[in-house]
């Protein structure tokens, strides 16, 4: 299950994207001004981040630049403003937000862009090689390379996030499936990947997680 923080003051807007967005399947955590909200992304990175920039304490930028020093590129960030000005606009991508939406905002427009980032292309090709999401495969040259369930999964939740650093927990996570082990394999798993390919494109982030890196 895909997490969600949701940072927003305005309670009516956010209980109806929370109530939505529990519909569609993601687990959500609602906060309503910045203090709670960096205390939230302090315990764990998550998934997708909806930000308002105007909320109390701590605006939504300087939110947007904890999450990306602390976490890398790992997670989606979509801010939320009433206000787009050429000062904000700017900021909140270098900061490193993936998207920007407007109030009032139709709620199908937020879904739009919410599938546009998780689900960006069914499969994913680099070099020789294409990952296939609807089923894990994994091709080179048309050719189809065995993998275990662990080495699709691993390989699913790599390429989901693509030059993003996934932490070492969230991966687990999703590759073990809630499986309790003493020691989870998880650098046996990764160093079988590598073997997969003729080059290594998966970076290990010390003490975080690792990141696939390729060029579009």
């Amino acid at each position: 299950m895909l997490k969600v923080l949701l940072v927003e003051d305005d309670l009516q807007l956010a209980k109806i994207v929370k109530k939505i967005l529990i519909l569609k399947g993601f687990d959500v955590i609602l906060k309503e001004d910045g203090i709670s909200a960096l205390e939230e992304i302090k315990k764990d990175s998550f998934d997708l981040y909806l930000i308002d920039i105007n909320i109390p304490e701590i605006n939504g930028l300087e939110l947007v630049k904890y999450i990306r020093n602390l976490y890398d590129n790992e997670g989606f960030v979509v801010m939320i403003t009433a206000n787009i000005d050429e000062y904000c606009f700017e900021k909140a991508y270098e900061y490193g937000c993936d998207d920007y939406i407007k109030k009032p905002f139709h709620i199908k427009e937020l879904e739009v862009r919410i599938n546009h980032l998780l689900n960006k292309s069914d499969s994913i090709v680099f070099d020789d090689y294409k990952f296939r999401f609807e089923d894990d495969e994994l091709f080179k040259n048309n050719k189809r390379i065995n993998l275990r369930k662990k080495e699709k999964r691993l390989l699913h939740i790599l390429l989901k996030h693509k030059n993003r650093t996934v932490s070492n927990q969230k991966i687990i996570e999703y590759v073990w499936e809630g499986e309790v082990k003493e020691n989870y394999p998880l650098r046996q798993l990764i160093n079988e990947i590598r073997k997969k390919f003729d080059k290594d494109y998966i970076k290990t982030v010390v003490g975080i997680g690792y990141r696939f890196e390729y060029e579009d």
